[in-house]
């Protein structure tokens, strides 16, 4: 039997461009087809459902996305390259091929292309795109600098064994996401109904918002790199369903209780003030935040009652400003945002009402963590050969999986 030798990425696949598409198509009409943006490519790799334009004009139809298709990101925002070069699999749905997304298409039937979308997350293939990528502010990559990364794939057989073995945590990820879907429209729908039954009041009159705050960073490991999360910005806009289970950086417990970066308790909601407005999360676990969001205590006013608020009017606030500047909120903001004027029997009535809707989607994210982390921890052990598939799969055993 003959060694397998080292082959550039480019003699197993081939990478087609996207289409320009026009301007003048763009829309916000879900009936027409969703244009794949570098917003639909999840850090760490898989495809992120989020709010992007879809096109109502005509396009050549060989740019129209058919599920199981592999991409990549050519184009990253972040100065991190976050998702640069990362895969992702085109989802059930009515989707077209924009530009700055590349479309994988294999050329080698020596390769599975499940598999294919796992190897494109390792390491060594992540640092050769960051280490050959152009631009400082946006981060870009191309079908010629990924061709030209070396590797040595295993056998077929071997994918697909490893395939099957990650591909089984991304399922129940992908169960446990759509589930949570359907809860939190549910959610929203039932808060809507309850809401329009009472007169509204204005948001300062019954919540207090708290300003977060970020120890000096001058204060090195005194503040920084400790145990207890602290949310930027960042990681509310990036958390799934609104649902904080963790954050970028951590602080130390010396930090949260010397400094204005307090922390709130679990069912606490976070908005975010400036850069990305209007943003709400709620706290899986507790956590301290930045000086550029608002922090809301569940008291009164419960956890899911006030998490629906604090989104609805944040939502209107919004649709109003459409068109004109709504680059930060202020105290005063506060003044003119509305809420629902609930008594305390109808807090109670909707708070049981919404509140298994929403811990049911608590316990879906944080377990997709879990899922998530252990998928990661497993890839490069099983990419590598130090771990057997048959003892991944009695992880994936212990893991219920």
């Amino acid at each position: 039997m003959s060694e397998r030798r080292t082959r550039p990425l480019s003699s197993y696949i081939r990478i087609k461009h996207g289409f320009a598409f026009p301007g003048t198509g763009f829309s916000d009409d879900p009936s027409f087809p969703t244009l794949v943006t570098p917003g639909n490519f999840a850090i760490g790799g898989g495809f992120k459902g989020t709010k992007t334009k879809t096109y109502s004009g005509e396009y050549p139809p060989e740019y129209k996305l058919s599920p199981g298709d592999l991409m990549v990101s050519m184009t990253d925002l972040s100065k991190e390259g976050d998702t640069l070069g990362l895969p992702a699999i085109v989802p059930e749905g009515n989707f077209l091929h924009n530009q700055r997304i590349g479309l994988v298409e294999i050329i080698d039937p020596n390769v599975d292309s499940r598999f294919l979308s796992y190897f494109l997350r390792t390491d060594s293939y992540r640092a050769h795109i960051l280490a050959t990528a152009s631009g400082s502010t946006v981060r870009h990559t191309s079908p010629s600098r990924i061709g030209a990364f070396e590797t040595c794939l295993p056998s077929l057989n071997a994918q697909r064994s490893i395939a099957e073995v990650l591909g089984a945590l991304d399922d129940k990820i992908a169960a446990n996401t759509r589930i949570s879907a359907i809860s939190s429209d549910l959610a929203g729908l039932l808060y809507d109904r309850e809401a329009a039954r009472v007169e509204s009041q204005p948001m300062s009159k019954v919540l207090r918002p708290i300003l977060g705050g970020t120890p000096a960073r001058s204060k090195g490991e005194e503040f920084w790199g400790g145990a207890r999360l602290w949310a930027s910005a960042k990681d509310i806009t990036g958390a799934d369903f609104g649902v904080v289970t963790d954050t970028a950086e951590k602080i130390t417990d010396r930090a949260v209780d010397t400094t204005k970066a307090k922390a709130l308790p679990s069912g606490s909601v976070i908005l975010t003030a400036r850069g990305t407005v209007g943003t709400v999360g709620r706290l899986a676990v507790p956590a301290s935040f930045n000086q550029s969001c608002y922090g809301f205590v569940p008291g009164l006013v419960p956890a899911a009652v006030l998490y629906f608020g604090v989104l609805r009017a944040t939502e209107r606030a919004k649709e109003i400003a459409h068109g004109s500047v709504f680059d930060t909120i202020t105290m005063k903001t506060f003044d003119h945002l509305s809420v629902p004027d609930f008594n305390s029997t109808e807090l109670a009535t909707t708070e049981a009402i919404l509140g298994p809707l929403m811990d049911s989607i608590t316990a879906a994210v944080v377990q997709n963590s879990t899922l998530a982390a252990t998928r990661d921890a497993l890839l490069p052990q099983l990419m590598s050969g130090k771990l057997r598939v048959k003892d991944a799969e009695k992880t994936l055993e212990d893991a219920g999986v």
